[in-house]
């Protein structure tokens, strides 16, 4: 049964979109013919498995995934969750991975002592210890295992007050950092913060900026959905199905730009939200 957000959207032109994605190897790829990416790969499989579509190749697709499992955080996020999806056992790296954050935390402390304070300028390229501690943390979430204590302490230091509220980040707080930060501590006084980004219908950059972007407007959706919060708003639904191009997939901005499966994966997992909370 198609769910009533997703009646908002053609979601056979979304299915057409990401199967067209697909290699030969079962895993998918930003655009042909460049190879196969462990990321594009996820953000494909969760689609398709959020709107009840056959995942095409199973079968190579789990060699795929499979045959790229290594000890490195960011390769077993993709692949231990996108084998998840797909209803696969996957192996024990629980250990590792608890030794990863708690590397993670002392490396940062050391640097913080070093610098007297955080003052990295993080971007989407640059290393940034909030969001290695994320991808840990959610993979830790795949054994049923919680955070170690001394590591929400961490994080709390990026905890920032704000003329807007409570955020997370270096030295601007922002939606990014700061689903972050909330993945690990569901902190509720974030909401505040997060509801000065709304901009006409989607989340911006900036609190009270514009215009709205589609991965600002998934973090502000994904902590309301830690936080069991019921944001309630028929403009977001309808600005993220703005979003959707004639050949299915989803752009990030109402000014026009190409399709991504990264971009359709937020598209998505908005849509979800909405389900959730009507």
């Amino acid at each position: 049964m198609v769910m009533m957000c997703f009646k908002k959207i053609n979601l056979e032109k979304l299915r057409e979109f990401v199967v067209t994605r697909q290699n030969d190897d079962g895993g998918f790829t930003f655009c042909k013919p460049i190879p196969s990416t462990l990321a594009e790969t996820y953000f494909a499989v969760n689609i398709l498995v959020s709107i009840g579509s056959e995942v095409p190749k199973k079968e190579k697709l789990i060699e795929f995934l499979q045959s790229r499992i290594q000890k490195e955080i960011y390769t077993l996020f993709y692949t231990l969750h996108s084998l998840k999806l797909l209803g696969e056992d996957i192996y024990d790296f629980s250990d590792f991975l608890i030794n990863k954050l708690k590397d993670a935390v002392k490396r940062e402390r050391r640097e913080l002592v070093g610098n007297a304070g955080i003052t990295a300028t993080y971007t989407f390229e640059q290393p940034n210890v909030l969001r290695e501690i994320y991808t840990i943390s959610s993979l830790l979430s795949l054994y049923q295992l919680e955070v170690p204590e001394v590591v929400k302490n961490f994080v709390k230091q990026y905890r920032r007050v704000t003329r807007y509220g409570i955020g997370y980040g270096d030295k601007e707080p922002n939606l990014e950092e700061t689903f972050y930060a909330v993945y690990v501590l569901r902190d509720d006084a974030v909401i505040s913060f997060v509801k000065h980004f709304e901009s006409n219908g989607g989340f911006a950059k900036h609190p009270k900026g514009f215009p709205p972007y589609l991965e600002d407007t998934y973090y502000a959706l994904s902590i309301f959905r830690l936080l069991n919060y019921s944001y309630r708003n028929d403009k977001t639904i309808e600005y993220v199905a703005s979003l959707q191009n004639p050949n299915g997939g989803f752009r990030r901005s109402i000014y026009g730009g190409i399709s991504t499966l990264e971009d359709s994966y937020y598209a998505v997992e908005c849509l979800k939200y909405f389900e959730e909370v009507i």
